[in-house]
Formats: structure tokens, sequence, C-alpha cells
């Protein structure tokens, strides 16, 4: 990961311990996806459990690696609109 942006000079890395907060984002759309796809195959389309448990597996190992960057990314959006007037700060 670059260290700042290209564009407007914003420093990405905080302190350590910054971006945990995008691992509870990770986390938490990977459990939403995969407990509503399970009901939906499952009781939805009515696929057995031995049928849909290792493509759900396969999900859950490989999403959170794609949307890792994603993640972080908008961690540090939240952040930057929840504390925008110290936006002078994190350029720094």
């Amino acid at each position: 990961m670059r260290p700042t942006c290209p564009n407007c000079g914003l420093k990405y890395e905080r302190a350590p311990g910054y971006f945990l907060g995008s691992a509870y984002i990770n986390y938490g759309l990977t459990a939403v996806l995969i407990t509503s796809a399970y009901v939906g195959l499952r009781y939805g389309a009515g696929f057995r459990n031995d049928t849909i448990v290792w493509p759900l597996a396969a999900f859950v190992v490989v999403f959170p690696l794609l949307f890792f960057r994603y993640a972080r990314a908008l961690w540090l959006a939240i952040d930057l609109s929840i504390d925008a007037e110290d936006e002078d700060r994190w350029n720094e």
C-alpha cells in the first residue's frame, strides 16, 4: 500500500492498529453475505447442506482476500467523513 495518496497527499498510515476497523467491516460484510446466501440457497432454492458447504466455504476464504483493500478504503473514508475538521493533520 502506498504511504500517501498521489493526488491529494492524504497520509494512509495513521498509527499501528488504525485499520483494525477495516477488519470488522470485512468480517461483517462476509458474515452477512454468507448468511444470506446460505439461507437463500438452503431454504429458498432447496439445496442440501452437503451441496452448498464447499462453495460457501470457498467464498468465505476468497472474498475477504479480494475485499481487503476496499474495506481499508471504506474505513479510511468513514474516518475522514467523521473527522473532517482534522483533515490538515492527516497530510502531515
